[in-house]
């Protein structure tokens, strides 16, 4: 594409390629002195119209991003079917180059104090995106720059979010992204501000002793390695390296992110600590300057330094302490002698909510009187509060039923049939199961979608010949007694008894026996 302009920018010479697309350098089609990098995506997964759709929106966060050690983001966009996004143009070399190619002094004993100041800038970059609520999720050596005059910067901050492509392919690269990933990555934990802090532990550990901490064959391999495995200690390889820089980079490395470092500004401490032990013992270390945009932590951030007089601790002063400890007697105090309810008051509370038709009106007796009742006062009412606990919990239970069968229809009639009839057989009503099933065996031999379901209830009800119940009679003068009851109270209740056993012939004949039917 070499030549062909991309929204703004006309397309120079190819730069970089990688598995989401091809880097070009670009000028800016209205402005020839404006250089950018911009980045084709031509993966298929970010060729779709609906990664297409929502990617501009997805890539305008990283506008806030304005750090001199983090690459700004210019602009993005759809041309052609094909997405696209341009940042900073950097001129130098990336870190991953520099470690290849670098002739090192790590072999014979040597350590490059080059690599604090690296690390500095590294995490001042950190620091300034994770105080805007953005991660980097693919920092590794090609993803850091360091130009003529030494500066470094970090390129793709958030990229790999806005994207949001399923986990990647393998990389044969050693410094690809697999070999920097943080073990949350793999297991589908939650990504955090210590999840870049790990991946920041295997650039350094990378740029102390020319490789990185792990090397796989596969994904698999590098999954394994990085959740379970622990490399071998940076000092191994660069024996002058000191203690505290080696400790700090196997702590960015710790499996688990809450033992890691909590934050970027509290890495930069740590390396500012080790840079005055070394150039106390006389070497010299290139450290960065502060710029402006190393902003203290902002609003909802944690601060990074906590501001008070360490000449007299906070808590020893007589104006803090004396309304405190007068407070907290006074809460104490308040909590010991405030008159509790008696067991008649809770009932009598409890009372106009049981005798309610609203069964939420139960379960607030339960909860905010008749609970505490019982706890308090253990043995009074303990009929009463066991009726109404009966029926909080028979509604419960018939909520959740209802709420089941919703969720598990059945997907045809003969199932349905089948399933009623399994209800039947599981409430004791053994001939009115029998019945349903033969009929269901009957009625759908001949339908191949339904076979499932015949042979079911074949079996079924061949399985319950000859299993009348012993206790039918008892049954059936119950529903007498319950048809009488229907009887006196009006014909609308005796209605309404004959609907509940259609499907019941003897227990129908009963009510309409008592009806005079």
């Amino acid at each position: 594409m070499t030549g062909a302009t991309i929204g703004p920018w006309k397309l120079g010479d190819e730069v970089g390629r990688g598995p989401l697309g091809v880097v070009y350098r670009a000028t800016d089609a209205a402005d020839p002195g404006r250089v950018a990098a911009v980045k084709v995506l031509t993966a298929p997964l970010t060729c779709t119209p609906e990664f297409l759709l929502r990617f501009p929106g997805e890539m305008l966060p990283l506008q806030q991003l304005r750090h001199p050690n983090v690459a700004r983001f210019l602009g993005s966009g759809v041309h052609t079917g094909l997405g696209y996004y341009a940042s900073e143009w950097i001129d130098g070399t990336d870190l991953a180059a520099r470690i290849k190619t670098a002739k090192r002094e790590d072999s014979p004993g040597g350590w490059p104090t080059a690599v604090l100041g690296l690390a500095a800038e590294i995490a001042r970059g950190l620091k300034h995106g994770h105080h805007r609520n953005t991660l980097h999720r693919d920092l590794k050596p090609t993803n850091v720059r360091i130009t003529a005059d030494g500066t470094v910067t970090l390129t793709d901050f958030g990229v790999a979010k806005a994207i949001n492509l399923p986990p990647m392919s393998f990389d044969p690269d050693p410094f690809g992204s697999a070999g920097f990933l943080p073990p949350e990555y793999f297991t589908g934990r939650p990504l955090t501000r210590r999840s870049d802090l790990y991946s920041l532990g295997c650039v350094l550990y990378a740029a102390v002793t020319g490789r990185p901490p792990y090397t796989a064959g596969s994904v698999a391999e590098f999954m394994h390695k990085h959740c379970y495995v622990l490399p071998d200690r940076p000092s191994q390889f660069c024996p002058r390296l000191p203690p505290e820089f080696d400790d700090l980079i196997c702590g960015l490395l710790h499996k688990d992110p809450a033992r890691r470092p909590a934050s970027a500004a509290a890495v930069l401490e740590a390396l500012d600590h080790i840079r005055g032990k070394v150039e106390r013992k006389g070497e010299k270390v290139a450290w960065p300057a502060a710029v402006a945009a190393d902003e203290p932590a902002e609003a909802g951030d944690v601060p990074e330094v906590a501001e008070y007089d360490a000449s007299r601790p906070l808590m020893s002063r007589p104006w803090v302490v004396i309304p405190l400890f007068l407070l907290l007697v006074g809460v104490v105090a308040t909590i010991y002698f405030w008159p509790r309810p008696t067991a008649e008051e809770l009932f009598a509370r409890a009372r106009p909510l049981m005798e309610s038709s609203d069964p939420a009106d139960w379960e607030r007796a339960m909860n905010d009187y008749l609970d505490p009742l019982a706890s308090s006062f253990p043995g009074q009412y303990a009929d009463e509060i066991q009726a109404v606990k009966t029926k909080v919990r028979d509604h419960r239970g018939q909520r959740r039923a209802l709420a089941d069968g919703q969720k598990d229809r059945p997907a045809s009639e003969a199932e349905r049939l089948y399933r009623r009839g399994l209800a039947l057989a599981q409430v004791g009503d053994v001939a009115a199961a029998r019945r349903v099933w033969a009929g269901l065996a009957a009625g759908f031999a001949g339908s191949e979608s339904d076979v499932r379901w015949v042979k079911l209830a074949a079996t079924g009800a061949a399985e319950l010949a000859g299993r009348e119940p012993a206790n039918e009679e008892q049954r059936l003068g119950e529903v007498a007694a319950a048809a009488e009851r229907a009887k006196a109270a009006g014909s609308d209740a005796l209605d309404a008894l004959e609907q509940a056993y259609l499907d019941d012939p003897p227990a129908l004949a009963v009510v309409r026996k008592a009806r005079g039917k």
